[in-house]
């Protein structure tokens, strides 16, 4: 049966366009799905190979007794245990070598901002007489 106008021919073919962009764009996502997952089933990560043995230095002559020395107190420590081995694991992951980490610091910007937040709610909280 023919279409009745021109118009409706038009429509059908722009239904018909519509349905294959729609169908193209599943089958885009559907192979995208497929090909992140078949790529996190490859990733493995590989052992972390132990560390190389320390080999012991040599013991160093004797020197004189050096004078009493003023011991500080050491500083308490700005991280907790959990948050260090979690640093621990994220340097692991992206360097993938033998490591040692010297010293994490804890970023001044951070402690800075935290400060100026409370300064901000405090201006706030006050009202204007």
């Amino acid at each position: 049966m023919p279409p009745s106008n021109i118009f409706d021919l038009f429509q059908g073919i722009a239904i018909l366009a519509l349905a294959g962009v729609l169908i193209h764009l599943w089958l885009t996502v559907n192979r995208l799905h497929r090909t992140v997952r078949r790529l996190q089933d490859e990733v493995e990560s590989p052992p972390i190979p132990p560390p190389a043995p320390r080999v012991p230095a040599p013991a160093p002559s004797p020197a004189p007794a050096p004078a009493p020395a003023i011991v500080k107190a050491p500083e308490p420590a700005a991280f907790d245990e959990g948050v260090l081995t979690a640093i621990a694991a994220a340097v692991a992951m992206v360097v993938r070598q033998p490591h040692r980490i010297v010293a994490i610091q804890p970023d001044a910007a951070a402690q800075r901002a935290w400060s100026a937040e409370g300064r901000r709610e405090l201006y706030h909280s006050h009202r204007v007489r």
